[in-house]
This record gives structure tokens, sequence and C-alpha cells, in this order.
């Protein structure tokens, strides 16, 4: 089945039920991916083969068949999960439900999601609309938070992962000029708004209320990550002439530079990941020309550069044990998918193809190979 196809099938679906049953009417839709274009066995060795023994999996975007499609490796293949001509662009992975939460973009209309890890079925999370990505899960997986145009162009939604009933708008703050939202761990969403001029961070409660603003700077800061623990989050702010990555507590105090070193205004910091165990975060730093992967201690804000290759290294994402770390790089001529020790050794590449290849995401192979 072609992938719009399997759009047209979604939206045979995704007519809102009656009012009082109030949800998607063909969740659980089960639209398989028959056929899927793109599969060979894979033979681990190194680093591979410890996470296949790990039971520690990949999903990724690859653009090997023309638009991005969702790809997985489990260690011991990489296959296609999605096809057709519409791209599939990748926003989380549910451990406890083995999905995949994606964007699928098909002309002007955008779609959420979710997507099966072990056999590719589909099911719909929200109807079509003009816009629907940037989706962020909450700690529980219970909930997703996207950019949405419900009400506005720009405004955030809030929809439960099992599809359960509709999307839903976001306070009053939330309906217009905002972007950018992730779960705090008490289930609250942190998020960006710029309808005052300057985007500024904001803090927003779902049982209804004001939204509380956290950072107040005539620049623009943005992205904001919250940490695991529950009382940090981590953001991008050009208050200094460039990009830089600071922390504050959601209490809105006790605002800090992540990265204390001086470098050139040239050089930025983006992306900040946050890793498991909330004690340092992950950072893309350009550095001259090329960009490089630093992780950076919470306690002492020392830093160990975690990759050094000859391109360019981005996009970090921990595994969830925080043993080992899976990042874009071009050090072999285009994009491709890497992984390497939590310390930066071992680098390899889980991915060798002339296509782009990135956004990896990891997940729990050991079931359904």
């Amino acid at each position: 089945m072609g992938l719009a196809l399997l759009l047209a099938s979604c939206r045979e679906h995704v007519t809102p039920a009656p009012a009082d049953a109030g949800a998607l009417a063909a969740r659980d839709a089960g639209v398989a991916v028959a056929a899927p274009p793109f599969r060979e066995g894979r033979q681990s060795a190194g680093l591979l083969l410890e996470l296949s023994d790990a039971g520690l999996g990949l999903v990724f975007a690859s653009e090997r068949s023309g638009a991005p499609q969702l790809h997985r490796w489990d260690g011991a293949e990489e296959r296609a999960l999605t096809m057709g001509a519409a791209g599939v662009h990748l926003q989380a992975v549910a451990s406890r439900t083995r999905e995949a939460l994606v964007t699928l973009v098909e002309g002007p209309a955008e779609q959420l999601l979710a997507v099966q890890l072990d056999d590719g079925g589909v099911r719909a999370l929200a109807p079509p609309m003009e816009k629907a990505h940037a989706a962020a899960l909450s700690f529980d997986e219970t909930e997703v938070v996207f950019e949405a145009s419900l009400t506005h162009a720009a405004g955030l939604a809030i929809v439960p992962f099992d599809g359960q009933s509709l999307p839903r708008p976001i306070g009053e703050l939330g309906q217009t000029g905002s972007f950018q939202p992730a779960f705090t761990l008490d289930r609250r969403v942190i998020f960006t708004n710029s309808s005052t001029g300057d985007p500024e961070v904001y803090l927003q409660a779902l049982d209804g209320g004001p939204a509380t603003q956290l950072t107040a700077f005539h620049l623009e800061d943005f992205g904001a990550v919250p940490a695991p623990d529950g009382q940090r989050f981590a953001f991008v702010s050009n208050r200094e002439g460039s990009d830089r990555v600071f922390v504050q507590r959601l209490d809105g105090r006790g605002v800090a530079r992540l990265m204390t070193e001086k470098r050139s205004t040239e050089d930025t910091e983006r992306d900040p990941v946050w890793m498991p165990d909330g004690k340092s975060v992950l950072v893309t730093v350009k550095v001259g020309p090329a960009s490089r992967i630093a992780r950076v201690d919470m306690a002492t804000h020392k830093t160990v550069w975690t990759s050094a290759g000859p391109g360019n290294e981005q996009l970090p994402r921990p595994s969830r044990d925080g043993r080992f770390i899976a990042f874009v790089s071009d050090r072999e001529g285009n994009a491709d998918v890497f992984v390497m020790r939590a310390n930066g050794s071992d680098a390899t590449a889980v991915t060798k193809h002339a296509s782009a290849e990135y956004e990896p995401r990891w997940f729990d192979s050991a079931r359904g190979r």
C-alpha cells in the first residue's frame, strides 16, 4: 500500500464521531504498509553488535526512496516502515506502545500518525490540518502536544496518544504565535510564544489559567527542553550576541549559561538534549565551519567533546540508559546516522547511503524482530 493510499485510508477514518463518543472513528485502524520498498539483513559487529545484544534499535528518517520515510534498524536488519511520494517526518518514539509519532505531509495538509515499529501499522491521532508538527510526548507517553492550526496558524494543541478524543487548543496564549512545545514532568506545557514581539519561554498548566512567562529579554529566547528531574529547563538565547544555551529553574529563577568557556561570537550553541539522569546536557556547537557535539556536566560545567569527526556532527540523542548516543554526521560525504558511547568513543555508522538519513530515535528492539 502506497503512502498516498495510506493517507486516503486514514482520512476516511478521521471524521469525528458523534459528540457523545468523542473519538476518532478509525483509531487503531491497523493500516499496514505491505511489501516495503527497502529491507536488508545486517551482520552487526563491534559497537553495533553490542547495541543489538543490549536490545537497542534505532528509528530514523531516510530519503533513499525520494521523500523522507520512516526506517528502523534493530541490529539484524534495516527496513522501511512507510513508503510513498508524501514525506513522513519523525517526531518521537513511544517505548510503551512501540510506535513512532510522525507527521505526514502531503501537499498543503499535515497529519499526526502513529506507526507501529513491528509491522508498520498506522493509526491517526488527529484529522489532517494546515499544520501538525513539532509534536512531543508527555513523560508517561499518554498525551501529545504539537504545533497545530486548530484556531490559529501558529497555535498549540493537545491530544491523547491513544486517539480517544480529538485535539483541543491549549490556553489562550497557546492559540497565537506559539511554537516548540514540550511537556514537563508534572504535565505542564513549556513553549515559546512571540505574540508580544520577542520570542520568550512560557509555562502553561493544562487545567486552565494564564500562562507563566519564564524568560524576559529584549532579544530571542526559544527552544525550551525540560529536564528529567522536573525542576529545570534548557533553552537557547541570543542575548549575548549569538545563540547560546542557558539553564533555568521552572520557577523562573537561577538562569545561567550552560557552557562557560569563552569562544568566538561566530560560534553558536543549539539543540540542547538532557542525558537521562539529568546530570549533563548534550549540545550541538558550531565551532568555525564545523558542528561538534559536546556533553556539559551540570555540576561542574566541564565540557567533554564527544565528537571529533572531519565533518559536521549534530542532533545527538542518548539511549534511555544513557550509555550510548546516536547522532547525525556527514563525515563520510552525506548525512548518515551514527552511534557512539557516551564518552564519544567508538563512533560507528549505522547507515551508509548516498541519500540523507537523519532524526535518529532509540527504541527497545528486543521484541518484534
